[in-house]
Formats: C-alpha cells, structure tokens, sequence
C-alpha cells in the first residue's frame, strides 16, 4: 500500500493489516524453518552417502585380502596333497587286494612275508 492510502485508514483497520502482516510474517517464518530441515537432511544424506561409499571400499578390501588369504589357503593345500601323492607309493588296486588275500591266507600280518620269521 502507499503512504497516502495508509494514511486515510482508520485505527482498527491499520491492527487488521498488522494482524494480518503479523500472521504472514510467521507462515514465512515457518516454512523457512521447514526449508531449512530439508537442506539439513539433504546434506545429512549426502555425508551418509559418502560414509557409505568409504564404507564399500573398506570392505572391497576386506573382501581382497579375504580372497587372496584364501587362495593361498588352497595353493598350500594344493602343494601338501602333490607332495603327498609324490611320498607315497601307490599301488594298483589289483595288487592292493592280492596282497590282502595273501596276507589274510597265510595268517601272517601285512607287514611280513612268508620267508620271514620261520626258523
């Protein structure tokens, strides 16, 4: 309103415009507020976002060296049961089981033969 127009109102209508301004004044005030807790939030998500992308390559990580710990696990693994096959002669499973007869035949344990022991 102008200057002029505010002149010429009466007492009661200048309060209403002051009651009215008055009531804007904290809708404003409100959504201001409202406003405010949206971009708190926001940058809250983004701090979250960046928490957790630090978080996935932390345990991107982890998940590495898991990985690599257990790649060696079986490597080693490997390695034991080669270098075990290699120490260990191995028998046909024909001549595994002749020998078994043999030795459940003759009454003797595995170990000796007939040839031994008998004097």
């Amino acid at each position: 309103m102008a200057k002029n127009d505010l002149k010429k109102l009466r007492r009661q209508d200048l309060l209403e415009l002051l009651i009215a301004q008055e009531k804007e004044i904290q809708q404003l005030n409100e959504e201001l507020e409202t406003l405010r807790k949206q971009v708190q939030d926001r940058q809250i998500r983004l701090e979250r976002a960046g928490s957790i992308a630090e978080a996935a390559l932390a345990l991107n990580g982890v998940f590495e060296a898991a990985e690599a710990a257990a790649a060696q696990y079986l490597e080693s693994v490997r390695l034991w049961s080669e270098e075990r096959e290699a120490s260990e002669p191995v028998l046909a499973p024909q001549e595994d089981t002749e020998k078994q007869k043999e030795t459940e035949d003759s009454g003797l344990p595995e170990d000796r033969t007939e040839g031994e022991g008998e004097e």
